[in-house]
């Protein structure tokens, strides 16, 4: 991935905000060790902005971001974009920056990319995943565009084919690359990835209680402009199942331990209907004093008006 942030306005994504404020939830509920103790690895991008909500709601200090540039102006506008000393800059792409790294420590790891599900993919997460600790998180975002055009689209198919032939037969139709076809796809392959990865590092270890397993608990689908996917996983050891218990992820609304994703749709309201609703929650849909507000979006707030962005603004008459 590279000068994506040159391309991408981070400021006008309101789906991402959840997201990252969904995330925030789920990363406090981690009962493993004293959170403020973890490591936090990611792709921050010059906004850094799972950065500032990572410290600045779970006091984490050791802050590792990768950043895949190499142009001497763009490093230097991110060490002035940098917003704690705390957080390290790694430059480098990715597969050349994560072998460097000691995953020892327990870690939380968003790697949140802008490009295509590829191997590359893939083998960074295998990696992560083989010398990650128990009660460590895993996450990772990555767009499942795939072309309309028929021709384009072969193109990606054989890609895809190509990358991962384990799993995909030679001339697959294209029609197994439809949103929740592919996205379920990208799930059930990383997930044997990683699983097959975490077995192998493990394969010598003696005491079947210390050997790591892996456990899903988000799969997020959601558009800001391009169709994405985020999957997130907890990898632990049985010693530690009993601490992953008392995390109690599914009491989040939002939490996925399955095929079945959570969608985040932004409901398209204005500010009135924001006041309105927000005054009458829980029970939206079913409320008949705001009868006048579409029932899907009323539906779509009440999922997720915890996590929504709030925006002012001055209008000139």
């Amino acid at each position: 991935m590279t000068g994506t942030f040159n391309k991408i306005d981070y400021r006008l994504r309101p789906a991402k905000h959840c997201e990252r404020s969904m995330l925030i939830d789920l990363f406090k509920r981690m009962q493993f060790s004293p959170i403020q103790n973890y490591q936090y690895v990611g792709l921050g991008s010059v906004a850094f902005v799972d950065f500032k909500m990572v410290h600045k709601a779970l006091g984490v200090s050791k802050l590792i971001s990768i950043e895949d540039v190499d142009d001497e102006n763009e490093k230097k506008r991110f060490e002035r974009n940098k917003p704690f000393d705390c957080v390290h800059l790694k430059f480098g792409n990715s597969k050349a920056v994560l072998p460097s790294l000691d995953f020892s420590q327990k870690s939380i790891v968003w790697m949140d990319y802008d490009d295509a599900f590829s191997r590359d993919i893939a083998n960074d997460l295998s990696l992560i995943a083989g010398k990650a600790s128990s009660g460590s998180l895993l996450a990772t975002t990555f767009t499942t565009h795939f072309p309309t055009d028929p021709k384009e689209g072969r193109k990606e198919a054989d890609r895809l084919q190509g990358e991962f032939p384990d799993f995909l037969e030679e001339g697959v139709k294209l029609s197994e690359f439809q949103g929740h076809i592919y996205a379920n796809f990208c799930r059930t392959t990383l997930n044997s990835i990683i699983e097959k990865a975490i077995s192998d590092a493990d394969a010598g270890v003696a005491e079947a209680r210390q050997k790591r397993m892996l456990k899903q608990v988000c799969f997020f689908r959601y558009k800001d402009g391009s169709p994405m996917v985020t999957y997130a996983w907890i990898i632990l050891c049985e010693s530690d199942l009993e601490k992953f218990s008392l995390c109690d992820f599914e009491g989040l609304p939002f939490v996925r331990t399955g095929e079945e994703p959570f969608r985040i749709k932004v409901p398209l309201v204005t500010p009135v209907e924001i006041q309105e609703m927000e005054r009458r929650v829980p029970g939206l849909e079913a409320n008949t004093e705001i009868e006048w507000i579409p029932c899907r979006e009323r539906s779509d707030f009440e999922k997720i008006y915890r996590y929504l962005p709030h925006f002012s603004s001055v209008e000139q008459v």
